[in-house]
């Protein structure tokens, strides 16, 4: 299927459509009969949607599935049993999430946890959005195969969905220039709307780079944001300058990085992360230290090349991480 033809068909008015444009309203309160209601701060939302349903389509791998929004319909506040990745493919999107109004541009995308509660207004003619539902195992085995496991962002990231216990966590990628984000999305797409045998591990492939090109996206707008960012993002980026300069890096080398105080830096990922910054810093060093011992290093090869310059305190610390000794680590390595 080609782009032109693929944009008819997205903008092509189905029947529900030509009702809504004309005047006719979707009974929302028959469908949130169907669904329960959640305690969010106090008040009551409408849970929508079922997982069963959603998480199964034709063409598309387990756990995953696009559906286009219907414009001239606005969707009125709800939660999910399930995450859901908003993209708006042409047009734009006004949204309140969680209480707060936004806008999502163009080739932007929200990341939204099944709890967050979201409401979705009135999409014009030219407005298109889908909505990329996902299971919290598909995410999570997607984001560890498209991510390295030691990434410190991608843990954070897998961290966040697994721990939030009210899971209303939501990111928004400003992604409107990403030539990449736009064709996996189409790629995607094409897959659905012309599935072959092989469509549901191209469409696994084509989101699991989604993933790479978003948090890529994420960290280079946290690096060129002037303002204050949140502190889960601060942390974010913390944690990604310490992976990439775990050998020398410094805490006011970090705060700098960070437009920050070193004081306020160390305290933001203390109470972040349960840990400090020199934990942070060695278990980043180690981690690195044990991937090279995988590929066969010695272990003072090993401690030399993530900076420590002392190999008796590098064995200590190692074996209090991984319970062995660098050699005995590396004597489990089949021959």
């Amino acid at each position: 299927m080609d782009i032109a033809r693929l944009d008819n068909l997205l903008l092509e008015l189905t029947d529900s459509e030509r009702a809504y444009c004309a005047g006719a309203r979707y009974d929302w309160n028959d469908a949130f009969r169907q669904g329960q209601q959640v305690d969010i701060d106090g008040r009551h939302v409408r849970k929508i949607g079922n997982a069963a349903y959603a998480l199964h389509q034709e063409g598309m791998p387990e756990g995953l599935s696009i559906v286009r929004n219907s414009r001239f319909n606005p969707v009125p506040e709800h939660v999910h049993d399930y995450v859901e990745i908003s993209y708006v493919y042409r047009g734009s999107a006004p949204q309140v999430v969680n209480g707060t109004q936004l806008t999502l541009a163009q080739n932007e995308v929200l990341l939204l946890d099944a709890a967050c509660p979201h409401a979705v207004g009135e999409l014009g003619e030219h407005d298109l959005m889908l909505s990329i539902v996902i299971s919290r195992p598909m995410l999570c085995r997607s984001l560890e195969q498209s991510l390295s496991s030691t990434s410190a962002v991608s843990q954070f990231l897998l961290n966040a969905l697994n721990d939030e216990t009210d899971h209303r966590g939501r990111v928004h990628f400003r992604t409107g220039a990403s030539r990449r984000v736009r064709r996996y999305i189409q790629e995607m797409l094409c897959e659905l709307l012309e599935p072959t045998a092989a469509s549901a591990q191209i469409v696994s492939r084509l989101f699991e780079l989604l993933l790479v090109e978003l948090m890529q996206s994420y960290e280079a707008a946290l690096l060129q944001t002037d303002g204050p960012a949140l502190p889960s993002a601060q942390v974010a980026a913390a944690m990604s300058y310490i992976e990439r300069h775990a050998c020398d890096c410094t805490l006011d080398d970090l705060a700098h990085h960070l437009h920050l105080s070193p004081n306020y830096a160390s305290a933001l990922l203390k109470r972040q992360t349960g840990r400090t910054f020199m934990q942070l810093v060695q278990e980043s060093r180690l981690t690195r230290a044990a991937a090279l011992l995988d590929t066969g290093a010695t272990a003072e090869a090993a401690a030399r090349e993530v900076g420590y310059a002392n190999t008796s305190f590098f064995y200590k610390k190692f074996a209090e991480r991984y319970g062995c000794t660098p050699a005995a680590y590396r004597r489990r390595l089949p021959r």
